[in-house]
């Protein structure tokens, strides 16, 4: 669970760390994937990508925020950052499409 405060108000929402494994199982020391290292970083990188999607969306509702208060330049910045998320995430699928 992470919090957040928007409008002085805290509110929480998921926020999954279970990186998990490539065929389903639960068990972060699943005997399976230490046996198969590439099924284990195929699972995390994954994980990451979806991950990174998730923020990029935050990120995204945030700089709304921004503009709706009249803070353009606050607003440009987060949505540049945003690109620059979506750009590391464009290689990590690159290289995730690849270990398949």
């Amino acid at each position: 669970m992470h919090e957040h405060g928007h409008h002085d108000h805290p509110h929480t929402h998921d926020h999954d760390h279970d990186h998990g494994c490539a065929h389903g199982c639960e068990h972060q020391d699943c005997a399976s994937c230490s046996q198969d290292p590439k099924a284990e970083l195929l699972a995390l990188m994954n994980y990451m990508v979806k991950h990174n999607t998730a923020h990029c969306a935050e990120l995204e509702g945030l700089a709304k925020q921004l503009k709706g208060l009249g803070m353009e330049q606050a607003y440009e910045q987060v949505m540049l950052a945003v690109s620059d998320f979506e750009k590391g995430n464009l290689r990590l699928s690159t290289v995730l499409a690849a270990m398949k």
